[in-house]
């Protein structure tokens, strides 16, 4: 038989393999491990694979260091007080080097702490200079705007921002609509303009062919009047080699007239 003093020594090493064996943990890859002893950061931050922490007092928290997603839709006032509602979509990441900073000035709803009202903020206040009618076409500088923007500010934050997109940007359907009529008029203002200009040119076109003509006319009138000669040359360039029915000299022998 084995001795008290045997069994509770026994008993002592199966307990101390049990705690052994919930101290410890499998981190998965893309995922980074703080750990904690009483509530406070030990050692550095635990890669994938196999790590243990002190069972007794200590915690293991994981954190997913791969590329997060998050979609949002918020209002915002656009420079000339219009309602806009807007449909974000955000990819950012942990920077894997920072996760212990992240776990102690964040914790793990830092996605709620952080990257929701710097966003959220940002892209108000960038909404916020620009006119309404102006922001429908501008979209892509707006974003870019946004997205420097928070980029800048989580430079100085254990987060990196990935990608920074506005789907939609959605006005009310009086807006809208007061939108799409101001375009119609635009492009029916362009249209007669179009119109008027092409009207003014065929009509600067008549002038400067009827200018053109009486030019010739003139200096056709002058050259007969200084060469009477040039009648009796016209005709003949334009005889077609055939005797006329009728031949009448009169008195300017140099002149025919033929009928037929």
């Amino acid at each position: 038989m084995k001795s008290p003093l045997a069994a509770s020594a026994a008993v002592v090493l199966l307990l101390l393999a049990l705690l052994s064996l919930k101290g410890c943990y499998t981190i998965e890859a893309g995922t980074v491990g703080v750990r904690t002893q009483w509530g406070r950061i030990v050692g550095g931050p635990a890669g994938p694979g196999l790590t243990w922490i002190n069972p007794v007092g200590g915690d293991l928290v994981k954190y997913d260091c791969r590329e997060q997603r998050w979609d949002v839709q918020t209002g915002a006032y656009t420079k000339d007080v219009q309602t806009a509602m807007l449909s974000l979509t955000v990819t950012y990441s942990v920077d894997r080097s920072k996760v212990a900073e992240l776990h102690s000035e964040y914790g793990r709803g830092y996605a709620d702490r952080i990257v929701v009202p710097t966003v959220v903020a940002i892209a108000k206040d960038v909404i916020g200079k620009w006119e309404a009618d102006k922001l429908i076409n501008g979209r892509e500088q707006a974003t870019r705007e946004i997205s420097d923007l928070v980029e800048a500010r989580f430079a100085e934050t254990p987060v990196r921002l990935g990608m920074l997109v506005i789907s939609n940007i959605d006005f009310s359907d009086a807006f809208e609509k007061a939108i799409e009529a101001k375009q119609v008029a635009m492009q029916d203002a362009i249209r007669e303009k179009n119109k008027t200009l092409q009207i003014e040119e065929e009509a600067r076109q008549k002038i400067i062919s009827a200018k053109a003509e009486a030019e010739s006319m003139q200096i056709r009138g002058d050259a007969l009047k200084a060469n009477p000669a040039l009648v009796s040359l016209e005709a003949v360039q334009k005889w077609d080699g055939k005797a006329p029915a009728t031949l009448v000299v009169g008195g300017d022998a140099g002149t025919l007239l033929g009928t037929r």
